[in-house]
């Protein structure tokens, strides 16, 4: 067996083994529970690991039970045993070597021998091979699972260690220059969140064509300088429509291309239905959406919205009047921490007179302008770099396919 695409030097068929037999060691973390980290100890738990750069995140914990047995070495690699994270791996290859680094009792550990690469079956690990190989093997009659006994007999093909190696360092530069990328993304939106700071509170202020300061700024109640709309029910029968206008659902912010303007909705409904339902089309527009019900609150999500539009109930409009500059408005409300307002109950929500009462602070139009245009071009690089990260992932996976059998 080979793969489709492969180092020219390297001519030999590809061996298939199981995971049990290309490592000294399995086994399952400690049973401990997390404490205030001590500055030596780190623990590390499924929740520790980031879904996407697969680096331990988050403010360092340590285990309240210290025992060497449980201690990580360089290259070992843990798999997730149970939960929503199964399948989900970590080679213990970057890190802090003046600390310890604990696994917890979710995690199996396994130690590959030294005559195959760690590298080269922690990169399998992304395969679509492998994901689908963990859809099956993790069905259980409750929460999905995989034991070690079962992660064990994982099968792989594997070519002699000198090619491993190679296609292990490969995709290792790949996921630096991804890391690196990240980086750069998360400088970009940092740097906003600070300009957002200071420009909303007004510590930092534009200045007029002759380098004088705008007029002071006005506070307003969002109810005085706004529209609030509700949705409305939306049966399950009309729904998946693909011409007609955008009945939008709090889920379409998923959407690729609507992380900021609500481009594309997964539904849309002729006039036709419309007036048989006698629905009103939201047509003020600007208007900003958001979830107003549920879990969802708590995402504190709300997306810019340009064309006529219907919603549904768990979801709420806000049409800007004519003193605010669109741009502006899209950015001062991703200040507004909307959940703080939620009532509670059986389920957070929140109606137009809880948020209505929210008081913002509107400077002149032409100032509003200034800094509606500077974030448009900070979200415009952040785009730009967004979308760089997402091609270096697909070009990853691509080969990924084509190199590993």
């Amino acid at each position: 067996m080979q793969p489709t695409l492969r180092f020219p030097e390297f001519k030999d068929e590809w061996e298939k083994k199981k995971l049990g037999n290309l490592s000294s060691q399995s086994m399952y973390g400690i049973g401990a529970s997390a404490v205030e980290f001590d500055k030596k100890n780190v623990y590390v738990r499924i929740t520790d690991i980031d879904e996407d750069t697969r680096s331990i995140i988050g403010d360092y914990t340590s285990p309240d039970i210290i025992d060497e047995k449980y201690l990580l070495e360089k290259n070992d690699i843990l798999f997730a045993r149970t939960g929503a994270s199964t399948g989900k791996t970590y080679i213990h290859s970057k890190f802090d070597e003046t600390l310890k680094y604990y696994f917890a009792g979710f995690l199996i550990k396994f130690k590959i021998k030294d005559n195959y690469s760690s590298k080269f079956i922690y990169q399998y690990t992304f395969t679509e091979m492998y994901k689908n190989w963990v859809k099956v093997m993790s069905v259980r009659s409750g929460q999905p699972g995989i034991n070690s006994e079962e992660y064990s007999k994982l099968s792989l093909y594997i070519p002699k260690k000198e090619e491993q190696e190679k296609i292990g360092r490969f995709f290792s530069k790949i996921d630096q220059q991804i890391e690196l990328e990240e980086k750069k993304l998360e400088l970009l939106e940092q740097q906003k969140r600070g300009y957002m700071q200071k420009l909303f509170s007004q510590e930092l202020r534009f200045k007029d064509k002759n380098g004088n300061q705008y007029p002071e700024s006005k506070e307003y109640k969002l109810s005085e300088v706004g529209i609030f709309n509700s949705g409305i029910g939306f049966p399950e029968n009309l729904q998946g429509g693909m011409e007609g206008v955008p009945f939008f659902k709090v889920s379409d912010m998923n959407n690729k291309g609507n992380e900021i303007v609500m481009r594309k909705s997964n539904n849309y409904v002729s006039n036709e239905i419309i007036n048989s339902k006698k629905w009103k089309i939201i047509t003020t527009v600007p208007s900003m959406i958001f979830a107003k019900v549920g879990a969802a609150i708590m995402l504190n999500r709300k997306r810019l919205v340009l064309e006529p539009f219907l919603i549904d109930n768990n979801t709420m409009s806000y049409s800007f009047s004519n003193e605010w500059n669109t741009s502006f408005g899209r950015v001062l409300f991703q200040t507004i921490y909307l959940p703080k307002y939620a009532q509670v109950g059986a389920l957070p929500s929140y109606n137009a007179k809880d948020i209505g009462t929210i008081k913002v602070k509107l400077p002149t139009k032409q100032e509003q302008e200034k800094i509606g245009t500077f974030f448009d071009k900070i979200d415009n690089l952040i785009e730009l770099q967004t979308n760089k990260i997402e091609l270096l992932k697909q070009r990853k996976q691509g080969l990924l396919q084509k190199m590993f059998v």
